[in-house]
């Protein structure tokens, strides 16, 4: 008797084998890939830390700017240590230290005076003949002391201003009183008064002569008003204020007692002006 063959087929593996196969050998190309990417990039970065360590410049943009706001601070830091005079304070404290210095030397002045006088009290003491010459001394002792003390009220009333020399604009000092009105041109000291008239008058007067002043150079109003002169101030704003917006001058006010000047032109203030 035959045997049956058997009909199931036997299972084979090797698709399997294949698709595994092909699954790995993709793997490592990808993998490989990927190696020479990352080296390439890490590369890249020393080669950039590199040119950042030795030229200096930061690659990073945040620290790029930081360096240049440094930079630019330093440079602002240095330009104000080679011009110490544009700073007003500065100038200021400069004068502050000249007029502590001439104290000073008035005071040795005065050491030395007194020394004089005592030399001359024991010259008096031993010559009694010399009364009259002891008299006229003294008299010449009190005409230098009135003297003094009368120059020294009068600095005390003349004011003086510091001009800023980084400022772009000039000062055109308008001082006024109820009496006139002087226009000073600050860069050169030069003083003009207004002529007499209605107040109107003087302030339009007086703006015109400031037109003509700034042609050269822009410049600003520097009003210097007593307590005598406010309605002739007011009356200065109000011409300004009617003036086109482009023509209208940029306006500062300071206010001093009457009999203060800034210019000897400026007229002090008779009893009748005062409020």
């Amino acid at each position: 008797m035959r045997k049956r063959r058997s009909s199931s087929v036997p299972v084979s593996f090797f698709s399997f084998q294949d698709v595994l196969l092909c699954l790995i050998g993709v793997t490592i190309v990808i993998t490989m890939t990927m190696l020479l990417q990352v080296a390439k990039a890490v590369e890249k970065k020393a080669d950039d830390a590199a040119t950042e360590f030795a030229t200096g410049v930061p690659e990073n943009p945040a620290e790029r700017d930081l360096r240049d706001r440094i930079a630019a601070l330093q440079a602002a830091i240095t330009q104000a240590q080679v011009r110490p005079d544009v700073d007003p304070l500065a100038r200021r404290a400069t004068l502050r230290q000249e007029l502590r210095a001439k104290s000073s030397e008035l005071d040795e002045l005065e050491e030395q005076q007194r020394e004089l006088e005592a030399q001359l009290r024991e010259l008096l003491v031993a010559n009694p003949e010399a009364a009259t010459l002891r008299e006229v001394l003294e008299l010449v002792r009190i005409r230098d002391n009135r003297a003094a003390e009368l120059s020294r009220a009068e600095r005390r009333k003349q004011i003086s201003f510091i001009i800023d020399e980084a400022e772009s604009l000039r000062p055109i000092i308008f001082e006024v009183s109820a009496a006139r009105i002087v226009v000073t041109d600050a860069s050169d000291g030069v003083a003009i008064r207004i002529a007499a008239g209605t107040i109107n008058a003087q302030c339009m007067d007086a703006l015109k002569l400031f037109a003509v002043l700034a042609r050269d150079r822009p410049s600003y109003i520097l009003m210097v008003v007593t307590a005598s002169g406010i309605a002739t101030y007011r009356t200065l704003l109000d011409a300004i204020a009617t003036l086109p917006e482009t023509e209208r001058p940029r306006v500062g006010v300071d206010i001093i007692p009457d009999g203060s000047f800034v210019s000897p032109a400026f007229p002090s203030a008779s009893p009748g002006e005062l409020p």
